[in-house]
């Protein structure tokens, strides 16, 4: 069994400094993964040491998130995609394969399209960002936008959620098997909201999300992709999978996980693997 170790490493982007997990030493294909919205690296941490022991791993909190940067003007896409394409080409060996997870999908996908050179296969767990009219957010959704958006009430509203209780609703929402949602996994969800600044990072990334769409063409991503779904997913219908093969995937092949919510890396990590890895070793 090949051995290997994880670090926690810190580097000054473009957009100010990014922390990051990398495995040593070098071995397999490079694997990155993204976390979604309010998540932070640590919410991979089920399958990191199984993909380490086969694979140069790589993990990291995007801008806004966990331990990274909170930038002074206004998340988008571009800038995360960036700050993912800066990592890779900074400290991996080579083209990888980019994992994002629900918002990181999203980032994920923006990646291939803008630097496809640097990424030689795409999983998108559960993504959001696509433009889909008969997936409109339902009217819970839309009025709490509403009052994110809303000066003063936004604030209000962002420092009460900051909290350890609303880490918890936001992940007891999100999961299928409540039981995994653990108090470690609140208390490491609910730090990042406590730090210095971290209530109005969600709130400006919240202020945005609406907007956070692929503006892209049918095709305009070329890696090869696997699309990874929970069966029992709450916040984004596993039927948007055949969505996002039709309107802007069709190369992609589709993985349903059964008994598992929003996060099956996390809810069902053996069952995770057993579609990743193989599909990462038919590359």
């Amino acid at each position: 069994m090949p051995t290997y170790a994880i670090t926690e490493q810190f580097l000054e982007g473009q957009h100010g400094l990014m922390r990051y997990w990398a495995s040593t030493p070098p071995q397999g294909v490079p694997v990155v993964l993204i976390h979604g919205y309010g998540g932070l690296i640590e919410h991979w941490r089920a399958v990191t040491r199984p993909i380490a022991m086969r694979h140069s791993l790589f993990a990291l909190d995007l801008y806004f998130f966990g331990q990274s940067a909170i930038p002074a003007y206004p998340p988008d896409r571009q800038m995360w995609s960036e700050q993912v394409a800066e990592l890779i080409a900074t400290v991996c060996p080579a083209p990888a394969v980019v994992v994002g997870h629900s918002m990181g999908g999203m980032v994920a996908a923006q990646l291939a399209h803008d630097f496809p050179q640097l990424v030689r296969g795409l999983v998108l767990v559960a993504p959001t960002g696509l433009r889909d009219p008969t997936n409109q957010p339902s009217l819970l959704d839309q009025a709490l936008f509403s009052v994110l958006r809303a000066d003063g009430v936004g604030e209000i509203l962002a420092e009460a959620l900051s909290s350890p209780w609303g880490a918890r609703q936001g992940l007891v929402t999100a999961y299928h098997r409540k039981e995994r949602v653990t108090p470690e996994m609140i208390e490491q969800f609910a730090a990042p909201l406590l730090r210095p600044g971290g209530a109005q990072a969600y709130l400006a990334v919240s202020r945005n999300f609406s907007q956070l769409y692929l503006e892209l063409e049918r095709g305009a991503i070329t890696a090869p992709t696997l699309l990874i779904w929970g069966e029992h997913d709450r916040s984004v219908p596993p039927a948007l999978a055949k969505r996002f093969k039709q309107m802007l995937l069709p190369q992609a092949e589709i993985a349903v996980i059964r008994e598992t919510g929003h996060c099956p890396f996390d809810e069902t990590p053996e069952a995770f693997l057993e579609v990743l890895l193989p599909w990462i070793a038919g590359l």
